[in-house]
């Protein structure tokens, strides 16, 4: 099972959604937020189109379990935010962190569950588990 939470923020300040080390320190954040495991470091871009109304920040860490995306519009006073990930986590601290952050209470939240036939378990077979922890091992040379 894969779970999505979709996030929008409206009417956030312009500021915030420019301000390059903010979105950077909310990417690098919000795994440890909702108890994730980070194994990437923060990708962030800044966006220019062929609209210049549509420039902005857009950014991604890649966790363990899935991703968190955000893409930051200050044009719109917009940041939408998304989370996908293969281990349960709590909604509620996910909302309550962006709603902090962004300083905002005009959001809309969309919550899917994904990959319903997946054969991934929710926990692994122990044997299974020691023989790929074995074999990474060798692999790095650590045995």
């Amino acid at each position: 099972m894969l779970v999505h939470l979709m996030l929008e923020l409206y009417n956030c300040d312009r500021e915030l959604l420019s301000n390059e080390p903010l979105i950077r320190r909310v990417l690098d954040e919000y795994p440890a937020r909702v108890d994730m495991e980070k194994v990437s470091p923060v990708h962030l871009y800044e966006i220019e189109t062929s609209n210049p109304l549509d420039a902005g920040l857009s950014g991604f860490v890649v966790i363990a379990q899935s991703h968190i995306s955000l893409h930051a519009w200050p044009e719109y006073g917009e940041v939408d935010i998304d989370i996908c990930s293969c281990k349960e986590f709590s909604q509620e601290d996910a909302i309550a962190f962006a709603k902090e952050v962004f300083q905002t209470d005009d959001i809309e939240t969309h919550f899917v569950i994904r990959a319903n036939r997946s054969l991934r378990p929710d926990e692994p077979n122990p044997l299974r588990y020691e023989e790929a922890m074995a074999a990474r091992l060798t692999k790095s040379g650590a045995r």
